[in-house]
């Protein structure tokens, strides 16, 4: 029989013994009073994987029960056997099954108030509904949403190893002792630098690409009120992700122009999470996009460059397009000794990621099959010819 194991067990209930000490209780109350300021009888929807994170859970809805809130429905992750029955992107594989369910959804999210999703584990086949749930939200006006990330190294599958102990205490941090005043001055003020700038990114393997950063932004500092969420559509403004810092803008449409180059494996899963074409192969032997006036004119690789031009034939849509600039804002979300995993996939300060094809979560035009994120921890990004990141560093 297979061992059922969590890593933030509750040991009375389950009789694990905890991997270490978490301040659970802290964090919970950060996404619920803090950052949602949930209010009474607001109605809630939970998301959470029924085998990882019990803790958070718990905790999770002792602080729904203290607002005097309506916890609604608890909408639980697949479990491997589960997964196994869906499609790869967790929804049903059948047309006229997924729409009937995507519509099930809508009518639930109809008559909540606030959507909390709690942590995923990435390390197996367990899975959420991603693509559906997004496709909900984004089009739930009404509510508001906030998102716990916690991410274990992809190449340590053990919780109990000493990078992912190390990892859960960078993120404990990161959520409860992050000084939000302080982040939200930070993006708000950088946010105001960048918008309308000239984006200049580079790296040692190659990278030099410029861009035109736009006027829309999505500035994640930790605050899911009711009062804030009013004034925003997409889906993406309307939920907050804990730990915050992620500053999101969206690039004028055609004025991409020079060279990105795949960056290198950093954590197991990278160069290029989300769906469409898989690049790491490609990226492993070296991986160029060129853009002229906003889109991709070559896809070059060192490696087999006929199964390349294969694949990207196959993608539709937008994939030639630069969907978005996110910069990570959160100084305690630091590296791990002994970790290539960026905290929270790049939400730490000074770390870059470049959305490619499909940004409609964001608010943009773009829809694609194909939708890659890369991330950077060692590159320079200049506004203007200004420097603010240099070798990852953060410097506004």
């Amino acid at each position: 029989m297979a061992r059922i194991f969590d890593p933030f067990p509750l040991p009375d209930h389950q009789g694990l013994a905890p991997t270490h000490v978490l301040d659970w209780p802290a964090i919970a109350e950060t996404l619920v009073a803090r950052s949602l300021r949930l209010g009474r009888h607001e109605r809630v929807i939970v998301s959470a994987d029924p085998y990882f994170g019990g803790a958070a859970l718990d905790a999770v809805r002792v602080q729904i029960q203290k607002a005097r809130a309506i916890e609604l429905a608890t909408i639980l992750h697949w479990t491997p056997a589960l997964a196994a029955l869906r499609a790869p992107h967790g929804r049903y594989a059948d047309a006229a099954d997924d729409a009937a369910e995507t519509a099930a959804m809508r009518e639930l999210f109809a008559v909540a108030d606030v959507f909390i999703l709690l942590m995923n584990d990435r390390r197996g086949a367990r899975t959420l509904a991603t693509s559906q749930s997004d496709v909900v939200v984004d089009g739930w006006k009404k509510g508001r949403a906030v998102h716990l990330h916690w991410f274990h190294d992809p190449a340590f599958p053990d919780p109990a190893h000493a990078v992912n102990l190390a990892l859960d205490r960078v993120n404990q941090a990161a959520v409860v002792d992050v000084d939000y005043a302080a982040l939200k001055r930070s993006m708000t003020g950088l946010a105001g630098q960048m918008r309308g700038a000239l984006a200049h990114l580079t790296d040692a393997a190659g990278t030099d690409l410029k861009f035109r950063i736009g006027e829309r932004f999505h500035v994640n500092y930790g605050d899911a009120s009711k009062e804030r969420m009013a004034q925003f559509d997409a889906g993406r403004d309307r939920e907050e992700e804990i730990p915050a810092g992620s500053l999101r803008t969206i690039p004028e449409p055609d004025s991409a122009s020079g060279v990105l180059v795949f960056p290198p494996a950093k954590d197991g899963e990278s160069p290029a999470l989300g769906r469409g074409m898989d690049c790491r192969g490609f990226a492993a032997q070296g991986l160029r996009f060129e853009f002229r006036a906003g889109r991709v004119v070559g896809v070059t690789t060192g490696g087999d460059q006929r199964e390349l031009d294969r694949l990207w034939a196959k993608e539709t849509g937008d994939r030639d397009r630069l969907g978005e600039l996110i910069l990570g804002c959160n100084p305690l979300l630091e590296r791990v000794p002994g970790s290539t995993f960026f905290p929270h996939y790049g939400f730490g300060a000074g770390v870059i990621r470049l959305i490619l094809g499909d940004n409609q979560l964001s608010g943009g035009s773009f829809r694609s099959s194909f939708h890659r994120w890369l991330m950077w921890g060692d590159s320079d990004l200049a506004l203007d010819g200004r420097p603010i990141v240099s070798r990852g560093r953060l410097l506004a």
